[in-house]
């Protein structure tokens, strides 16, 4: 995990534009090569057996391979191209020649030189041609239009070619990420585990476990057999398909949380069927010395499908079948069927062919002989070659804990071919190596990439070996190189890597602070070398350098320096050594005699020897002050001018250096020190000094008042006073101050020029400037009610943003100077003999009328007041996105040049920016809520690893998951069991006292806790904050993926869980699934006393501050390409882009976090290209259907290979992963593809829950982006859903009248018009525009688009309402008209009842009663219309009655229906049943 450095230019680098320009004419030269390029024929021959290659089709050929190579390609390229391909993956050991004619070769067998190549070499036909031969100087003889002709030809097998091709062998048949590789011992679980492709096909259901149903109909059968047996239509629910269903189908419109039980964590490995039952190096290797003389290099033991085994012989012919056996040796060949013996094959793949049908049959399923498409990217599974891999913080254990694999083990003897440690190659030399490579010619393009590639790959191996060497050490298998002297004082040397702890041994730190300031120190010196390499000083040479935090401990590899152990001083007239030989005297300034002393004696040098008191000084030391003897300073002119390039970059001052009675001028800090070693090169160490300190915080915050809420309170000592800026931070101030000093030189040329002016023309000018001002003002800034400190820091912003005058300081640039004095304010060691080392003297540089001493007192106030504001102004205008944890803050804090001590600070800041229009204080709202939040998670994260660090430190390997799960158990299990007891068994056989971390209690940690922040961080953490404020899932993460150690995956419960039982009220009822689900929960919750086990801790996972250099060839073209599309040149910036890219890839082999980076970098600007053409298309009212011209498709693939690279890398939940994602969904809705889109947008928010959860601003980003996509595949429920969702949380985090709820109204208003809730849409509108007038105005153009909104929606407002007036209105005509004819209607019904004439309406008569039935005027009954006229009037309900049921008819038709015609016709008893029937009803 290297540290973000600051991003300088390499020294002497051409400037941009030159790089462009440069850049163009090459990438010219690069089209018309690649029109022109020959094609490049290799002949290549047949196998032995038919099943080797597969059936070919007419028009394919396996003996001819056409390749199109590059000129500067070389023949070793040439040879993996044909190993990649199908016709030539079976081939044995082999060289590529050019073929010889008959008329070309002598009579002494011997070829004329067709051709030489740039380093004289001769390149005859029918010879073997080096590996390193370019292409173009292979075919120089040769016509443009010529024919260019390889043939491959087999060579004899050596011991080294034997174990490549089984190697090459097992790559075959046993490939990366197959469910049958055993083969790999990582330092983890789960290494470089990626998840995109289960994500991407909707295997992997982002926010739900619970599968999705949908209602469909479907027709089941009655039973019934004719006419009868219809099928019967019920509706049931359907699982919905993973790859048909939408992401957001479940989605309830609240937050859920992810299970860590249920977070993807890897994809399943590829299914492969094995070729052969196992193969191993047979136990009777290797060779003995009577068969190797006759050839005998590798014996191979295979067990085939089929059930044989065979011992395999390679010869230097090639591989046979022998007579051995597992028990006994015979090397003979076995014969064959017919009784002959075979001769050898030289393809040891070809004999496995002729031995094994099953063998063919899998192996043709396998790439390369496979046509169909690998189920899984190749990025996705192959090896990670440069770059550490990424474990996850969560891991499942293995089952079975390992497989049995021997050739596991054998792939040492494969690889070296070893069979003992004497016989082991010599250890590699890490530091010839480092140093060879930067001393590689660099001047031409393809110089420097191949410098740059060969320089990523060594300081890969060397951190490897480096990690590998610190574990070692740590668990006691190397002895230390002084077991004599104090345990602390242990060095270890390991492959040629020196190892020591980052402690204070010899009491170097002591007045800083001991070992606090020796762990800070040494990261310190790390970030130097890292600048240094960065910057690529010719003549300038460090060492390989390493961090590595291991199980508490800081660890410091280095290379070694030559001469480190040969500390001899002799005498200056020593002979002169090889380094300053013939070849080197024209340059003998810049080496330094390897042998004899320094090259300018030490200041000390005139005292004679006997008043010199020990210890003696460093020989090797020629620059810089001896940290053995402080009174001894070096000095070397050539070193100096050496120096005087670094203090260019780092903007260091020459500055005296006083020792004893001399002085001499340094750019460094004195305690950076330049070593010669006996190789002749001069060495930079102790490179923390490369920044100057921070002088306010040495003298505000080392000691005295909090600067949190109890700022009142005295805060205890910090830890250290290794307290430096930033390199990042000096070059901001630098390039405020010329921002500063150029707008002053412009307002004196401007003073100038005004004061030749008129009065009138002054006048005139100020009425057009206010006229400016006044017209720039329509489109302002939101109107929010802001602190004074935020409206400070904003116009303070404003005032550095102003645009200055080039042509004013044109002439005057070259005169502004900033510089700064390393040394200034630093405190000084004691003397030798004081009694006590932890003092210190006070720094006697602290004049500052010395312009390079004021420029560190102004740059570390700037920190203070321009830098940390200016976090806070960006995080509260929104201009700062993707801080969603500590990393990601680390990450912004030190891109800023803000140390993380400032986290109080920036706290305090926040709560300034947060106060109210008069200062009075509020809480956090909106961005800065969040921000605060995570601040303080960081504070609370770093206490707790500094406490955890010291816990674990010393302990046995098997009592560090004790400890961890007991940390975790008092930090965040509290609240589960308020009184966790820690777990400790000792060992028997040793007395070991009791370690710390068993009487750790949860009170104890939270008070420790407390005063770590208010040590380290000046803030006074409230300790309830620690109980009922903490993210516990989220801090869990923290800890675990940067402390770091691997967690068992399963739901850990960080409250106390109730044993009875809630009551429910009398209608609620469990289904079995809920019933079902607490079953579980309770059985995995029951035998738990603690929320963490000592089990539930897997491993520890080392951390690694690498220091390898960057790729500045391909950061100076990405760079050219941005400024070429800023320029306007869109299609030559995108080129450059590209070509940048494929730098990256070329250097780093692919998968590397930067190639990641570079991959988001280009498809980011594709996106924004993008976006700013619709929007142009959009303006200018054109088809927006037409092209964009931009190659989306491009961008959207290696977009994809980002997000695959860094989940590898980076890890899955890592914020930097969860942007990519986020870009890729942004990518796919723009492409058309909104299915995909949703998928990631799902499985963004469960990142997001991983890593911060609910409550973040950017979350409603996604889900606004999220509704939008779902509103254009018309599913306008769950959109509105999603909008809705964001648009309530806006209000509670911002506030119901900030801009930000007002952009999610409008948002919303669009939502509620395509549900077709026309007055809600309306509603919202007009609530969104009453947000914008009061923020913006009412002039603002998006003000103004919402007020149309507003008019439009009222107008169809209106519309409708008027619409539903007059369907009321007619409604109301018809039932007067209806009344009227009803009353008609019953006025003769009276009359005929009076006259006795029968009736129409009424109550049905029964059968056979006759006029006798009616009853007359004196008895009690009524008409039936009188009886049902009397219920409809008192309201009560009739039994029969149909008044009202053909309301909805014309008046006509109902007077027709009162009239009697057109009645409807009842059904008769008979077709009732029937109908019975055919329901299947019941009678």
């Amino acid at each position: 995990m290297a540290e973000s450095q600051v991003a300088e230019k390499p020294v002497e680098q051409p400037p941009a534009d030159e790089v462009a320009q440069t850049e163009a004419e090459q990438a010219e030269q690069a089209a018309e090569e690649h029109i022109n390029i020959p094609q490049v024929a290799v002949r290549l021959p047949t196998p032995s057996h038919s099943r080797t290659l597969p059936k070919r089709t007419p028009s394919e050929s396996f003996t001819t391979l056409t390749l199109l190579p590059q000129p500067h390609e070389t023949v070793q390229e040439l040879k993996l191209a044909i190993n990649e391909w199908v016709g030539g993956y079976w081939l044995g050991p082999y060289s590529l020649r050019i073929p010889a004619t008959k008329g070309q070769v002598n009579g002494h067998g011997d070829t004329p030189s067709l051709s030489k190549t740039k380093e004289g070499v001769d390149v005859r036909a029918g010879e073997k041609l080096s590996e390193w031969i370019e292409v173009g100087d292979l075919f120089a003889h040769v016509d443009e239009d010529g024919e260019r002709i390889l043939e491959v030809v087999r060579e004899p097998y050596s011991d080294f070619s034997a174990r490549q091709t089984v190697l090459r062998l097992l790559e075959l048949i046993i490939p990366p990420g197959s469910s049958i590789n055993h083969m790999s011992t990582p330092l983890a679980l789960l290494p470089g585990s990626t998840i995109f492709e289960s994500v991407r096909d909707g295997v992997v259901s982002a926010g739900s476990s619970e599968p999705v149903y949908e209602e469909v109909e479907v027709a089941l059968p009655s039973g019934r057999k004719g006419k009868l047996g219809k099928k019967e239509v019920v509706k049931v629910k359907r699982e919905v398909a993973s790859d048909s269903s939408n992401p957001f189908a479940d989605w309830k419109g609240e937050w859920r949380n992810a299970s860590l039980a249920k977070l993807p964590l890897s994809q399943a490995p590829l299914e492969v069927s094995p070729c052969v039952r196992s193969i191993q190096l047979s136990s009777f290797n290797p060779p003995p010395p009577h068969l190797r003389q006759l050839g005998h290099q590798l014996y191979l033991q295979v067990s085939l499908l089929e059930g044989e085994t065979v011992t395999l012989v390679c010869s230097s012919r090639g591989w046979y079948v022998s007579k051995s056996n597992v028990n006994n040796f015979d090397p003979t060949p076995r014969p064959s069927s017919d009784g002959s013996t075979p001769g050898p094959t030289h393809s040891l793949i070809d004999l496995l062919h002729s031995l094994s049908p099953q063998f063919s049959e899998r192996l043709s399923q396998l790439a390369p002989l496979t046509n169909t498409p690998p189920p899984l990217e190749p990025l996705s599974t192959v090896p990670i070659p440069q770059s550490e891999p990424a474990y996850p913080f969560l891991a499942t254990t293995p089952a079975p804990p390992s497989v049995p694999e021997l050739l596991r083990t054998q792939l040492a003897y494969l690889h070296t071919g070893a069979t003992t440690a004497d016989a082991l190659d010599a250890t590699r030399d890490w530091n010839e190596e480092i140093q060879g490579v930067k001393e590689l010619p660099h001047e031409s393009m393809q110089e420097r990439v191949l410098r740059e590639k060969m320089a990523q790959k060594t300081w890969a191996e060397f951190t490897q070996a480096s990690v590998r060497g610190v574990m070692g050490v740590a668990r006691g298998d190397v002895p230390p190189l002084n077991p004599n002297e104090d345990s602390r004082g242990h060095m270890w040397l390991v492959s040629n890597i020196f190892i020591t702890r980052a402690i204070d041994c010899i009491d170097t730190y002591a007045h800083l602070g001991g070992d606090d300031a020796a762990y800070i120190s040494h990261a310190k010196d790390a970030a130097g070398v890292k600048l240094l390499n960065k910057l690529d000083v010719d003549g300038l040479y460090l060492l390989g350098h390493t961090v590595v935090d291991w199980q508490g401990e800081r660890w410091v590899c280095q290379s070694m320096l030559p001469g480190i152990f040969s500390r001899r001083k002799e005498d200056d007239a020593a002979e002169e050594t090889p380094a300053e030989s013939e070849t080197t005297k024209e340059k003998k300034e810049d080496w330094v005699k390897v042998q004899g002393h320094s090259p300018s004696k030490s200041i000390d040098s005139d005292v004679p020897s006997e008043e010199k008191d020990e210890p003696t000084e460093n020989p090797l030391i020629i620059y810089g002050i001896d940290s053995e003897d402080l009174s001894s300073l070096h000095w070397d002119e050539a070193t100096h001018k050496i120096m005087e390039k670094v203090a260019t970059a780092c903007r260091l001052a020459p500055h005296q250096v006083k020792a004893g009675s001399d002085e001499k001028e340094f750019y460094a800090s004195a305690e950076v020190k330049a070593l010669r070693g006996t190789d002749g090169r001069r060495y930079l160490l102790d490179l923390p000094r490369l920044s100057p300190v921070d002088v306010e915080w040495l003298e505000k915050d080392i000691s005295g008042k909090l600067a949190g809420p109890a700022k009142d309170a005295d805060g205890s000592q910090y830890p250290h006073r290794v307290v430096l800026l930033r390199p990042e931070l000096i070059e901001t101030f630098w390039e405020s101050e010329l921002k500063r000093w150029a707008r002053g030189v412009a307002a004196a040329e401007q003073a100038k020029k005004d004061a030749e002016k008129k009065e009138g023309g002054d006048a005139e000018d100020k009425d057009k400037a206010g006229d400016a001002s006044a017209s720039d003002g329509v489109d302002e800034a939101p109107k929010e009610e802001q602190s004074p400190a935020a409206e400070a820091a904003a116009a303070q912003r404003a005032e550095e943003n102003k645009p200055v005058d080039a042509s004013a300081i044109e002439d005057s640039i070259k005169q502004f100077e900033l510089r700064f004095n390393p040394d200034a304010f630093v405190d000084q060691a004691p003397a030798r003999d004081a009694e006590d080392k932890t003092s210190f003297t006070p720094s006697k540089v602290i004049d500052e009328s010395d312009p390079t001493i004021k420029a560190v007192r102004d740059a570390s106030l700037f920190l203070r007041t321009v830098a940390l504001p200016a976090i806070a102004l960006d995080v509260l205008t929104g201009n700062v996105s993707g801080v969603m944890d500590g990393a990601s803050l680390s990450k912004l804090m030190h891109s800023r040049g803000v140390n993380m001590r400032y986290l109080g600070h920036l706290a305090v800041t926040i709560a300034q920016f947060s106060a109210g229009p008069e200062g009075e204080e509020r809480p956090a709202s909106g961005h800065l809520s969040a921000f605060k939040g995570i601040v303080l998670h960081e504070m609370v994260f770093r206490a707790s690893k500094h406490i955890l660090r010291r816990l674990v430190r010393d302990l046995q390997p098997e009592h560090v998951p004790c400890a961890v799960s007991h940390f975790l158990n008092c930090l965040l299990g509290s609240a589960s069991n308020p009184s966790p007891s820690a777990v400790y068994e000792p060992i028997d056989f040793a007395s070991i006292v009791e370690p710390e971390y068993v009487s750790l209690t949860p009170e104890t940690l939270r008070s420790e806790i407390v005063s770590e922040v208010q040590k380290r961080y000046r803030w006074s953490l409230d300790d309830q904050y620690l109980t009922t404020g903490l993210r516990r899932k989220q801090l869990l993460r923290e800890l675990a993926s940067r402390f770091a150690f691997q967690l068992v995956q399963q739901d850990y419960v960080f409250e106390r869980v109730e044993s009875d039982a809630q009551s429910t009220s009398e209608d609620d009822k469990e289904t079995k699934t809920s019933k079902d689900k607490k079953k579980k929960a309770k059985a995995v919750r029951a035998p738990r006393q603690t929320t963490f086990e000592p089990s539930d801790i897997l491993t520890l996972v080392p951390v690694i501050k690498s220091t390898a250099p960057s790729v500045s060839v391909a950061e100076e073209i990405f760079e050219a390409g941005r400024n070429t599309i800023n320029r306007g040149n869109i299609e030559l910036g995108l080129e450059f882009m590209l070509e940048a890219v494929q730098l990256y890839e070329n250097i780093h082999s692919v998968i590397h976090p930067e190639v990641a980076a570079a991959y988001n970098q280009y498809a980011s600007t594709l996106h924004q290209l993008a976006r700013l053409k619709i929007q142009q298309f959009s303006n200018e009212q054109a088809d927006p259907e037409q092209p964009l011209g931009l190659d989306i498709a491009t961008g959207l693939r290696l977009q994809r290979q980002a997000i695959i690279i860094a989940e590898r890398t980076l890890g899955i939940y890592n914020p930097e992963t969860t942007a990519y994602y986020f870009n890729l969904a942004l990518l796919e809705n723009l492409e058309g593809n909104a299915q995909q889109s949703l998928r990631y947008f799902r499985h963004i928010l469960t990142l997001w829950d991983v890593i911060h959860g609910p409550g973040h601003p950017e979350i409603n980003t996604v889900l606004s982006n999220a509704g939008v996509v779902l509103q254009a595949i018309n599913e306008n429920v769950l959109s509105l859903a999603l909008l809705s969702q964001a648009q309530q949380q806006s209000a509670v985090i911002f506030g119901a009248d900030h801009i930000q709820n007002g952009q999610a109204l409008h948002q919303l208003t669009q939502a509620h018009f395509l549900a077709g809730d026309i007055p809600k849409a309306l509603e919202t509108s007009k609530s969104a525009l009453e947000i914008f007038e009061a923020r913006l105005s009412k002039e603002h153009a998006q003000t103004k688009e919402v007020a149309k909104n507003v008019e439009l929606l009222t107008a169809v407002v209106e519309n409708v309402e008027k619409q539903k007036q007059a369907t009321q209105q007619a409604k109301e005509r018809q039932l007067e008209r209806l009344r009227a004819a009803q009353a008609r209607v019953t006025s003769t019904d009276r009359r005929r009842l009076a006259t006795g004439t029968p009736t129409t309406l009424g109550a049905k008569s029964s059968p056979g009663a006759g006029p006798s039935s009616v009853a007359g005027p004196g008895e009690a009954g009524v008409s039936p219309s009188a009886v049902q006229d009397g219920a409809a009037a008192a309201g009560q309900p009739q039994e029969g009655s149909r008044i009202g049921e053909r309301g909805h008819l014309d008046v006509d038709e109902l007077v027709k229906f009162i009239q009697g015609q057109g009645q409807p016709v009842k059904r008769s008893a008979k077709n009732a049943l029937r109908g019975k029937r055919r329901t299947g009803a019941k009678r």
